[in-house]
């Protein structure tokens, strides 16, 4: 596992932990049963990595090459 995937774990507990919950919001997305898709947040997270020691490439997401490709085309 690199250290993206430890970072992005790390960030994904810490929001479930510490996030706050739109339940109780008005909020517009909805799962196909028609009951509102709420959400937990966390605002102001910031993940820094040393290139010099690996490229931050996280391998447990699945990363489309054609969604890649029109990012890095788009900048």
């Amino acid at each position: 596992m690199s250290y993206a995937d430890t970072v992005f774990i790390a960030m994904c507990r810490d929001i479930l932990d510490h996030g706050y919950s739109t339940e109780g919001e008005k909020v517009r997305p909805k799962w196909e049963d028609g009951s509102y898709a709420y959400t937990m947040k966390r605002f102001g997270i910031i993940n820094r990595y040393d290139l010099s020691k690996e490229f931050p490439a996280i391998t447990l997401r699945k990363t489309y090459i054609r969604s890649a490709i029109d990012e890095i085309l788009w900048i």
